[in-house]
């Protein structure tokens, strides 16, 4: 007589069970991941309350030019920003000093949820660092094919260090 197979969690079960359990122990890259995830939140909310000051005294529209010289960062026609700025004339009633500083708030909360979820080591932090992550690498490959710069190579090999690590090494998406 055959014997009957267990029956399998719906997925919907099985997900849940997985982005609820805990990871494991963490290494040095993990650690390097959380320290920067939450420095790079902390810097993005002291931009956020320093873009409101700034913008109300008339220092941004200085340091705004001197970063964009230093760091290369002429914006061009790219559709990403076109698209950008057609949103900030559908909001139109803040300043765009006012949403630069909303969306460094929301980065900030994304990579401050990141890293404090991966220092207490959820499993839900891995999957959301990864996906996070890595849905900025291919606008990135493309900023970095038409301006090339130092600090946009890095950034671009970092974040692929990390979702390579986390998808690999944390074997996320395998057996859901």
């Amino acid at each position: 007589m055959k014997e009957a197979a267990p029956k399998r969690r719906h997925y919907a079960a099985r997900l849940w069970a997985e982005l609820s359990r805990m990871g494991g122990e963490h290494d040095s890259f993990i650690k390097v991941i959380i320290v920067e995830r939450i420095v790079k939140a902390i810097v993005l909310v002291a931009l956020a309350i320093g873009l409101l000051v700034a913008g109300r005294t008339g220092l941004l529209t200085n340091w705004a030019q001197y970063a964009q010289d230093q760091l290369n960062l002429q914006a061009g026609n790219s559709i990403i920003v076109q698209l950008l700025l057609k949103l900030v004339v559908y909001v139109g009633t803040f300043s765009h000093t006012t949403l630069l500083a909303i969306g460094a708030i929301v980065y900030a909360l994304l990579e401050g949820t990141e890293g404090v979820g991966l220092a207490m080591r959820r499993r839900w932090a891995e999957y959301l660092t990864v996906i996070a992550t890595g849905l900025l690498i291919p606008y990135e490959a493309y900023e970095d094919i038409h301006k090339v710069t130092l600090f946009k190579v890095g950034a671009l090999l970092l974040n692929i260090a990390v979702v390579g690590y986390l998808a690999y090494r944390k074997r996320l998406f395998v057996g859901i």
